[in-house]
């Protein structure tokens, strides 16, 4: 009880502290590209705060009620921190330079449409799984997986076919590679590495385009345009995210074993809800 209000305590004060920083930076930083890019940073440490205070570790937020680093998680939490941060560096900008409707910084639609995707899926994704948290795994295969991961075999809370742990201390981040039944959980996932590529190199190549954007609209130069719209999103781009986290969940909800195990498998029906994946 003592450990989780010291978390609590000491996460509100970092995500309080982060939130004034992300603000100090954006009004304080004179220079419109390292504004941007302190203003993410913070962001970034209000959600280790934030992920400290509710479990006791950096990663929390991205660590779902199977005890697991989950990629959808981390997928939502990267695109809300970059264009959040890149809105408000910009909106702070254009409010000190007097601009008339200065919060007006228009986020293009194809942007918005690949963090509605992301968002679908971090809800879909849960959907899937419950369905097979309602199966039976083969008698064991949760044991010999959990000794493959190095996880103790008696802190593993099986739901069905899908692998769960106890502690949230025993998520790894090579999870988010991983497979998420039993019988696939210490194996690599296709599906989930594809994914994390296609978004590193997404968010990479939006990043970049912010900050060149950034450091070409100099407030003294670009008048009352400055910074009113952020840099367009490929369409193509969009589309390819879109299929791409269709066969995500496409590939999740496929079964990866032999077969359903017999009803009366040892198997603990647990955390068939909340978000996971």
């Amino acid at each position: 009880m003592e450990s989780t209000k010291r978390y609590a305590s000491v996460g509100s004060a970092i995500a309080v502290a982060s939130l004034i920083a992300a603000i100090a930076a954006a009004e304080l930083v004179p220079d419109p590209s390292w504004a941007w890019l302190w203003t993410a940073a913070a962001l970034l440490a209000f959600c280790a705060g934030i992920g400290y205070g509710v479990s006791g570790h950096f990663n929390g937020l991205v660590i779902d009620n199977r005890n697991r680093v989950s990629l959808s998680k981390l997928q939502a939490s990267a695109w809300s921190v970059l264009v959040l941060s890149a809105f408000l560096a910009a909106a702070i900008a254009r409010i000190k330079l007097n601009l008339p409707n200065p919060i007006a910084v228009n986020i293009p639609q194809e942007l918005l449409a690949v963090m509605g995707i992301s968002a679908t899926s971090l809800v879909a994704t849960p959907i899937v799984l419950s369905l097979k948290s309602n199966e039976a795994a083969p008698p064991g295969q949760a044991q010999r997986t959990a000794l493959m991961l190095g996880d103790d075999p008696n802190n593993v809370v099986p739901a069905g076919k899908v692998y769960a742990r106890n502690s949230s201390g025993d998520a790894q981040w090579l999870d988010i590679f991983r497979g998420e039944e039993v019988s696939n959980a210490a194996t690599p996932d296709l599906g989930k590495l594809q994914q994390f590529l296609i978004t590193v190199v997404t968010l990479s190549i939006y990043s970049i385009q912010l900050w060149h954007l950034f450091g070409a609209n100099q407030p003294t130069q670009a008048g009352t345009t400055f910074m009113e719209t952020l840099p367009a999103f490929s369409a193509n781009m969009a589309w390819l995210i879109g299929i791409s986290h269709a066969g995500y969940l496409a590939y999740k909800a496929a079964p990866h074993d032999s077969g359903t195990a017999p009803a009366g498998s040892s198997q603990t029906p647990a955390l068939q809800d909340n978000s996971v994946g």
